[in-house]
């Protein structure tokens, strides 16, 4: 799910721990910090403070000077292998102290907003495999590459953090372009992970016993401790302007049941004409919010079961499957048929 607005931008954030990091990594290489926030309106006690959070936009600024400044196109890569749990803050610590490493995974997609609030996670069951799957809420064009791949090299690095290997079989799927740097920064990994680019989705791919592994340093005193933490993280952050983000959750929690407009407004204490209003002031209306929410069912639906794209399109609450099978291709830019036929062809 991908929203454009430029208001979101100011209204989207994340903690300033990984501004710092990156900041801190890139001064290591001769880089003045003067330079990486040059125009990004960030203070430097902003990224000492532990609570400190950057915007989308400032984030988006400081990501340009860092790729223009070093020069380095595996720079991304390198600072996701920086990423720790530690790094993570509470969220870090009470995924270290869970039971296994599903626990931690659902810790990681339920608290994932206390770190960042413009990427989000999902984790849904695809049979005899899980999949997490990491998706923008805001795009912030090259940044979001940026992002998106950091993100996801320190699941390898989370892993080794959590269970002292990167488990074999374990698979990804990432949107983008296979990089130039790709084969060299393979090494870095001690096994080999299936990656497979120019995919629909940001995804790794488990195998359910995976899951179920224990982890080292379980500690279900620290595990509450931590998560009560992350809970109070999360009632701090400011959710007065981030309406897409809590009507996306509204109907992303009564699927397969989707509520209708009025029903959503008055959850959210608004009138009809005023939650349209504002949808439209964020660049979009109602029934885009809910073809993208229902874009996710349907990809799960298509994927994981046999059922026909008549019965997929009557399960997400579409009139038929034409209006289905069209609002699909206008967000995924294939049918519901092709994105089968292609799924099952990777596999």
């Amino acid at each position: 799910m991908e929203y454009r607005s430029e208001t979101e931008l100011d209204h989207l954030s994340a903690s300033a721990t990984y501004a710092a990091l990156l900041v801190e990594m890139l001064v290591k290489s001769g880089i003045p910090p003067a330079e990486l926030l040059a125009g990004t309106e960030v203070e430097l006690t902003t990224l000492k403070s532990p609570d400190g959070r950057l915007s989308a936009a400032q984030y988006k600024a400081l990501i340009e000077n860092a790729q223009l400044l070093s020069r380095d196109p595996a720079l991304a890569f390198k600072f996701g292998f920086q990423l720790k749990l530690s790094t993570h803050g509470f969220l870090g610590f009470a995924a270290m102290s869970a039971s296994t490493l599903g626990e931690a995974l659902e810790l990681a997609v339920k608290y994932c907003r206390t770190r960042f609030d413009f990427l989000q996670l999902n984790i849904f069951d695809m049979g005899d495999e899980v999949v997490l799957q990491l998706d923008e809420l805001v795009s912030l064009g090259e940044a979001s590459v940026f992002l998106t791949e950091s993100v996801m090299t320190s699941f390898g690095t989370m892993s080794l953090n959590l269970l002292g290997e990167i488990p074999e079989d374990v698979r990804c799927r990432r949107t983008c372009e296979q990089p130039v740097y790709f084969d060299e920064m393979e090494g870095w990994f001690p096994r080999r992970v299936a990656v497979r680019f120019n995919q629909d989705a940001n995804q790794l791919i488990f195998k359910k016993p995976l899951l179920l592994r224990p982890l080292t340093l379980s500690d279900p005193l620290a595990r509450q401790l931590a998560e009560a933490q992350c809970e109070r993280e999360l009632q701090t952050i400011q959710v007065e302007d981030d309406l897409l983000y809590r009507v996306h959750r509204i109907l992303k929690e009564a699927q397969p049941d989707y509520p209708k407009l009025e029903q959503v407004a008055s959850k959210l204490h608004l009138s009809g004409r005023t939650f349209k209003r504002r949808l439209h002031d964020h660049g979009t209306t109602f029934q885009d919010v809910l073809d993208r929410v229902r874009m996710v069912q349907a990809k799960r639906l298509l994927t994981e079961s046999k059922r026909s794209v008549e019965a997929i399109a009557m399960m997400l609450g579409y009139s038929d499957a034409s209006n289905f099978s069209r609002a699909f291709k206008r967000l995924q830019g294939v049918t519901p048929a092709r994105y089968r036929r292609q799924y099952i062809s990777q596999m």
